[in-house]
């Protein structure tokens, strides 16, 4: 009997001091029953459930993965062929039978030598310290990331088909990059933004880029079952690359 009016004195404290009053009370009261013979008919626990890819860095290594080709992409080739172009030594190409086409091409096929280097340190650095793991097929993620690569090396090349200085390049790989950062998701989900914008940021080839990724590692989807995504990287693809072989010039 003591300890019942012990566990009272406690739940009015409790109910007092504190603003968890309603629940002290009831803990109190369960107690209470519990000690003078009730029998539950349900024995309710709770149990903590972690589902697979459902932490924010399996959440993040994907968006760091498409934020790291996006960036090497842009500057990599932009700042390469502007300072080229600034020294002069662009002018001497001109002079040669190589076409545009082949030198912006070698441009982008570069770039995969890069490519595999970065994807595979984020992902080997994410697996030993944080225990992330591809669920999907590598070879899908392989695919992916190299379609990326390609899609960002044809902005690049097309940011830098024009300008003749750093400073200029500069501006134009920011005011193209900026919205990439703030909307695609990167290190938070993209659909927290209002549902009037959600056309312009799923247009996005970052977007488009971190959703395949973290489809595929995180959920082990198929190639098909991101067919949206993927026809707008292919399309970002084609087009910057034919746009920038149009309007490049060698001076």
């Amino acid at each position: 009997m003591a300890v019942g009016w012990c566990l009272i004195g406690c739940g009015f404290i409790a109910s007092v001091r504190r603003p968890e009053s309603r629940t002290a009370r009831l803990l109190v009261d369960d107690a209470l029953q519990k000690g003078k013979g009730r029998a539950d008919v349900v024995n309710a626990a709770e149990v903590k459930v972690t589902e697979p890819g459902a932490r924010y860095v399996d959440f993040l290594v994907p968006g760091l993965i498409g934020m790291n080709l996006m960036g090497s992409g842009l500057w990599g080739l932009g700042f390469t062929v502007v300072i080229a172009r600034s020294r002069k030594l662009l002018k001497r190409f001109a002079a040669t039978p190589m076409r545009r086409s082949h030198y912006l091409l070698s441009f982008m096929l570069s770039r995969l030598v890069f490519l595999i280097l970065e994807v595979a340190a984020v992902v080997v650095f994410a697996s030993l310290v944080f225990g992330f793991t591809v669920r999907g097929s590598w070879l899908s993620v392989v695919l992916t990331t190299i379609l990326g690569g390609f899609t960002f090396s044809g902005l690049g090349l097309l940011v830098a088909a024009r300008p003749t200085t750093i400073e200029g390049v500069s501006g134009l790989m920011n005011f193209i990059m900026l919205p990439m950062w703030l909307l695609s998701g990167t290190f938070f989900s993209s659909e927290r933004f209002p549902q009037i914008l959600q056309p312009f940021i799923q247009a996005l080839p970052l977007t488009a880029l971190n959703n395949v990724l973290r489809a595929l590692m995180n959920e082990g989807a198929s190639l098909s079952s991101n067919w949206l995504p993927i026809s707008i990287l292919l399309a970002w693809c084609l087009i910057s690359f034919v746009v920038a072989l149009k309007i490049f010039r060698w001076q």
